[in-house]
């Protein structure tokens, strides 16, 4: 008995392989992966999102604490650094607000008072940003990820926040002033 059970067990196997080697690919992306509003970057799929934001287990002042950059010295009377007067903000909805890239940030909703910021962003996760549109319109968010499709000047925010400024049709507002509260 044994012997025919191992020629059997060969015959499977090679079997086996030439079905994986024959394989078409396995496509990643989808075809009806959402867009970025405003802009025709793609967000990450939300079962790839987890990759794309690692955590790192450090409170944001230990990894400030970590850092072997040294930071920009404003002077005393100049405009803060963290100032931008021609702010772009879009907006980020359902899944797209998963997984937020900023260490120990809860996954936000729709209605939350966050921002996501660009990498070359002047704020940093965890500051208050004040949003003004310049027609006595303003509020006050929290960085809790990153917009990989962003600029320095541009953030995305909740639905929520969006909607104090403007209604969500118009997907893309200029002109607004971001500075650090």
């Amino acid at each position: 008995m044994p012997h025919l059970s191992l020629p059997l067990l060969f015959a499977a196997l090679f079997s086996t392989l030439f079905l994986l080697a024959s394989a078409e690919p396995i496509q990643l992306s989808s075809p009806n992966h959402e867009h970025h509003i405003g802009t025709t970057v793609p967000h990450i799929p939300a079962h790839l999102a987890s990759l794309s934001s690692p955590r790192i287990h450090s409170s944001p002042r230990q990894l400030e604490k970590r850092s072997h950059h040294q930071k920009n010295k404003t002077k005393p009377n100049s405009p803060s650094s963290a100032e931008i007067s021609d702010g772009k903000l879009t907006y980020y909805f359902g899944s797209q607000l998963l997984n937020p890239a900023c260490p120990g940030a809860p996954a936000p909703k729709d209605g939350s008072m966050i921002a996501a910021i660009s990498f070359d962003s002047p704020f940093k996760c965890g500051d208050r940003i004040r949003i003004q549109d310049g027609r006595g319109k303003e509020v006050v968010v929290t960085a809790v990820d990153r917009c990989a499709g962003c600029k320095r000047h541009w953030i995305d925010v909740t639905k929520g926040v969006f909607r104090h400024f403007s209604p969500l049709d118009k997907g893309v507002l200029e002109g607004m002033k971001l500075s650090k509260a």
